[in-house]
């Protein structure tokens, strides 16, 4: 395994339950709590039609309504239950993961269930960039894209989500990016090129060439 050095910088996202809810992360959390919200809704429109229906002395259309009642209350139950594990499943995955910036390169890692690494050499990150809504600003929060090709795609970048103080978080990254960036053409700059033979050098190896040629 190759040595990348020292962990210069390191990210990790934090969770706010908040600014989730208006993340694209944040979706099947949202999807569990339109689920609780419509199975309420219901399960009061139920509330509100009980008494009438008991007026109706109809024991089928009574019978059918405590049926439905039931399925509602089991509906709320299993949605407020998928809602919490969706929080829970959300924070645990945050936790896995990391962004650790080397001198040379950026790593990426998940380690929550499967595992997942990723390495990007800072040559290859063709652009860094700071994405802030105005809910972003107003919370401290934002995402940060890393680029790995001239075509500005969500295929072609790495995206930071849910990054705390990001402007400062960009501020170093990108440093530390042009940093690295600068070394390796530096280091490409000074590679050792054979030096060319001087004139007596090239004499000289003819010499036991020719040599090694007539002995033979």
């Amino acid at each position: 395994m190759e040595d990348k050095g020292e962990v210069l910088y390191e990210l990790k996202p934090k969770y706010d339950f908040i600014y989730e809810m208006m993340m694209p992360t944040g979706k099947k959390t949202k999807s569990a709590l339109m689920g609780i919200i419509v199975s309420v809704i219901i399960k009061v429109i139920l509330s509100l039609l009980r008494s009438y229906i008991v007026n109706m002395n109809n024991e089928l259309a009574l019978s059918v309504y405590n049926v439905i009642n039931i399925l509602m209350i089991v509906v709320i139950v299993f949605s407020i239950i998928l809602f919490i594990a969706r929080i829970v499943m959300q924070v645990l995955e945050y936790k896995g993961m990391s962004y650790k910036f080397y001198k040379n390169c950026m790593v990426f890692e998940n380690n929550f269930l499967s595992q997942t690494k990723k390495t990007i050499e800072y040559p290859n990150i063709k652009e860094v960039e700071i994405r802030r809504t105005v809910m972003d600003r107003i919370m401290n929060y934002g995402v940060i894209i890393l680029y790995t090709s001239a075509e500005k795609t969500f295929g072609n970048a790495t995206i930071i989500y849910a990054i705390k103080d990001t402007q400062n978080h960009y501020n170093e990254i990108e440093k530390l990016i042009h940093a690295g960036r600068s070394e390796n053409v530096q280091q490409v700059q000074n590679e050792e090129v054979p030096e060319e033979l001087t004139h007596d050098e090239f004499k000289e190896k003819i010499s036991v060439n020719n040599n090694i040629d007539s002995n033979e």
